[in-house]
């Protein structure tokens, strides 16, 4: 399916994420985004998400929800989680929203908006305004996203939210569980632009921002254990495996710590390069 050609789609970066697959349905971000003088949207009307047949290719429903809303780009994946017994998609807009849809349809089911009222958008990174540029993670009905933008535009306000996903229409003031801001902890502890999608384990939601530091908070209450400093800029995310919590930073260093409410180091190693993908374990292997 040649998304250029055939739905007008016009990527900005063409940095578009990966499809997630359903039974029969393959879900994916197409990548719409601003021209390169970051100015217009060329293509306001086109699809930036899809739900195509995985069989055939053809196109079963699309959406243009940011429409002439686009910030930048559309980079982030799509989650699929059964909430309250109601199957959902949950798009991350290049608006700084998040869409649910009905996986079958495309009938939407709510809407939430992961940036303050006042934010505003600003080219280069100065505004206050993000993207979303992680990945949603579905866990207990609810839903958790970071919002941040293009590492090239540098550190700034960031914000971490869990959301209500049984709740319908827009829910950007009654679908907020909890959220976490810059600022929040503290000068030391301010939570920044993220980039990173969180993991989460026994209740506990690790996340790192783009500043390096991984946090640890209660998943249901935002209570705030933990932050460990990584001195370097984390691009990927944290994983959890055998109860212990890895990540990479820029800087080369694979962290390990203990999973759990008090922080306990085990190991730092360097790994010679920069990391910027998350750690997989599989067959009693770390994947980096």
């Amino acid at each position: 399916l040649d998304m250029i050609e055939e739905l007008d789609v016009f990527p900005h970066n063409l940095a578009v994420g990966s499809p997630v697959i359903v039974d029969d349905l393959l879900f994916t971000v197409t990548g719409n985004g601003v021209d390169e003088g970051h100015i217009t949207i060329p293509a306001p009307f086109a699809p930036s998400f899809i739900a195509v047949n995985k069989n055939t290719g053809e196109l079963v429903w699309e959406s243009a929800a940011p429409g002439t809303k686009i910030l930048h780009g559309s980079w982030s994946n799509p989650a699929y989680g059964v909430i309250g017994g109601v199957p959902q998609v949950v798009f991350p807009g290049g608006d700084g929203w998040l869409y649910s849809f009905e996986p079958e349809t495309g009938k939407e089911l709510w809407r939430f908006d992961c940036n303050p009222k006042d934010s505003k958008w600003a080219l280069g990174g100065q505004g206050t305004r993000n993207n979303i540029v992680s990945t949603p993670v579905i866990y207990e009905g609810k839903v958790y996203i970071g919002v941040g933008q293009d590492p090239e535009h540098g550190e700034g306000v960031g914000h971490f939210y869990a959301i209500d996903a049984t709740k319908r229409g827009d829910i950007t003031e009654s679908g907020v569980v909890w959220r976490v801001s810059e600022g929040d902890f503290g000068d030391s502890d301010a939570f920044h632009r993220t980039i990173s999608t969180a993991a989460i384990q026994d209740d506990i939601v690790y996340i790192a921002d783009l500043s390096g530091f991984l946090y640890a908070f209660d998943a249901n209450t935002g209570e705030h254990f933990w932050t460990y400093d990584t001195f370097a800029a984390v691009w990927g995310s944290p994983y959890v495996a055998d109860g212990k919590v890895y990540l990479g930073d820029e800087d080369g260093d694979g962290i390990v710590l203990r999973a759990g409410r008090e922080m306990e180091e085990i190991a730092e190693m360097n790994l010679g390069n920069a990391v910027y993908g998350a750690p997989v374990a599989a067959n009693g292997a770390l994947y980096i």
